[in-house]
């Protein structure tokens, strides 16, 4: 079976935590389409804790 080619990825940082930013790129969260927003979670600063939002904005809680 052939390999899928990689898909896109497109990170946006808003440094000023502009909420009409945030409130349209949480509007685009769409998993089915492959469109995954990923808002951190306030001080979010390791790789573990970035891990965990990526699985809630996927829908799957991180600690079982």
């Amino acid at each position: 079976m052939p390999l899928a080619a990689p898909l896109p990825v497109a990170v946006v940082i808003d440094p000023h935590d502009d909420a009409l930013h945030t409130h349209t790129a949480l509007a685009a969260h769409h998993p089915p389409s492959g469109r995954i927003t990923l808002h951190p979670g306030p001080g979010t600063t390791s790789e573990t804790g970035l891990a965990h939002d990526l699985l809630a904005a996927l829908g799957k809680p991180p600690l079982g």
